[in-house]
């Protein structure tokens, strides 16, 4: 009778004790502003605190570098990278925390955002005059990096321009930017001399 009773309420705890909500993923990462990441068949979703699937599982979320260095998607003040690939050219968006995107993928290249900033890199096209002979315009095709704010709108101009065709992109000698905050809307610029310039900006 004593061997029945501890069966009879090992089952009532296990049913009553437990509720399984997700089943069969393949990867699960820490919280970060009440949400964490759980990957399956290459897909991740999001789940809350309750864990409750408030992010349905899609093909575009980017992993960024987090806790012990390791990568994995998360928010960062609201926002979490997705990309988008075109021709085999990478462009990385941004979404909030219902899944919208609010930042469409756009961006070469883009940071997370810190204090309400992130750092992109955009592809630009500029002309500088138009050739005689064939009658066409010159243009220049060159990469440079901005400040953006969580809406997407530019703050800043970081005057760190690449020359660089969108085939070139990825060539293993694509220009490479490594720029980053290093305080309270204060930007560490990479050059392309390796040397850095500091940028404070309003």
């Amino acid at each position: 009778m004593k061997k029945l009773f501890i069966i009879v309420f090992s089952i009532t705890f296990s049913i009553t004790g437990f509720s399984q909500i997700i089943e069969n993923v393949d990867e699960v990462v820490p919280f970060h502003e009440g949400l964490a990441a759980i990957k399956k068949n290459n897909q991740w979703a999001f789940i809350n605190s309750n864990g409750e699937k408030v992010i349905d599982y899609r093909d575009d979320i980017v992993k960024s570098r987090g806790k012990n260095n390791i990568k994995y998607p998360y928010f960062k003040e609201g926002r979490c990278l997705i990309r988008k690939t075109i021709d085999g050219i990478d462009f990385y968006g941004f979404i909030d925390n219902t899944g919208n995107e609010v930042i469409s993928p756009k961006y070469l290249k883009a940071s997370n955002f810190k204090n309400g900033y992130a750092i992109i890199v955009n592809f630009d096209e500029y002309k500088v005059g138009k050739n005689p002979i064939l009658g066409k315009e010159i243009v220049n095709k060159i990469l440079e990096e901005y400040i953006i704010d969580t809406s997407g709108k530019i703050i800043k101009y970081l005057y760190n321009p690449r020359k660089c065709s969108l085939s070139q992109l990825n060539d293993k000698n694509a220009p490479c930017f490594d720029s980053k905050f290093i305080g309270n809307k204060m930007v560490a610029v990479k050059n392309k001399n390796g040397t850095f310039d500091i940028h404070k900006f309003e």
